[in-house]
């Protein structure tokens, strides 16, 4: 299993879109590793994890085949995460020369935006494109039983299901993208456990950083470690699992050398655009 992390950034990227602070202001001058855009994930040249505003960005920058994906899982319905108005462009209408139909999948919640963006085309094109609402404890098998998705009930949003991440499995490697949560509900745990995977690479919302901000929607570092400690306790990861800390707002005042440092010394990477990870 190959996992690609395009964007891992929050919202408003780094440097973001308004702000001369110092860890933005650096990131311009920098540039390369400090400059991040908005969080979106690719697995295997297969699973588009997120389809935020950043999309066309990747597509260009990492040459992504957005025309042969038939497999997008969207996590939640904030516009870094999910710009239906750029799926509406797989329509027929403005795609040519391909036939592939993309399956979307996400919350019934996603599902009003994405139905949004096709009321504002005035039209919809199901050879494309086809909606799959998916909940927490669901799971499911993509690209005639490849992968086998499974969904998890994330803290963030409403909280009240509108919100979900994913444990992806090929049969031989596991993968954990947990974005964008605050700290685990048991709800949640749950649901991670009745998966019954033991996860080889862990990708988990740092927004805060290292900072001490606990904000319920988001996670810190020392939140990432209380969340690998306890998939340790169960056996939901081994040894060897790499986990990763992603997700980054220039809110938590840290270059990405910080956070480099700061991940290192509890045993995380911190992401940076464009990181590759084969398993």
């Amino acid at each position: 299993m190959r996992i690609k992390q395009m964007g891992t950034a929050a919202a408003e990227r780094i440097p973001a879109i308004f702000c001369k602070c110092r860890i933005c202001e650096n990131a311009k001058q920098v540039g390369g590793k400090e400059k991040r855009t908005q969080a979106q994930a690719l697995v295997d040249d297969d699973l588009l994890i997120d389809f935020g505003g950043d999309s066309y960005l990747h597509y260009v920058q990492h040459d992504v085949p957005l025309a042969d994906l038939s497999v997008l899982l969207v996590t939640h319905w904030h516009s870094d995460h999910f710009y239906g108005e750029d799926l509406a462009y797989r329509m027929g209408a403005y795609g040519n020369d391909f036939d592939q139909l993309m399956t979307v999948y996400g919350t019934q919640t996603v599902q009003e935006f994405y139905q949004r963006a096709f009321g504002l085309e005035q039209m919809r094109d199901p050879s494309r494109l086809r909606y799959e609402v998916v909940t927490g404890g669901d799971s499911f098998e993509v690209l005639d039983g490849k992968y086998r998705v499974f969904v998890v009930e994330a803290a963030h949003g409403h909280h009240d299901g509108d919100c979900v991440f994913y444990g992806i499995t090929d049969g031989d490697k596991a993968l954990l993208y947990m974005h964008e949560t605050g700290p685990i509900s048991e709800t949640a745990w749950k649901q991670i456990e009745d998966a019954g995977l033991v996860y080889d690479y862990v990708s988990m919302d740092c927004t805060s950083g290292a900072r001490d901000i606990h904000s319920g929607v988001h996670m810190n570092l020392a939140e990432n470690v209380q969340t690998r400690d306890r998939l340790r306790d169960p056996g939901l990861v081994h040894e060897g699992t790499f986990c990763m800390a992603n997700h980054f707002s220039h809110n938590a005042q840290a270059t990405h050398v910080d956070l480099e440092r700061a991940a290192a010394e509890v045993g995380f990477c911190a992401a940076y655009d464009g990181v590759v990870t084969e398993l």
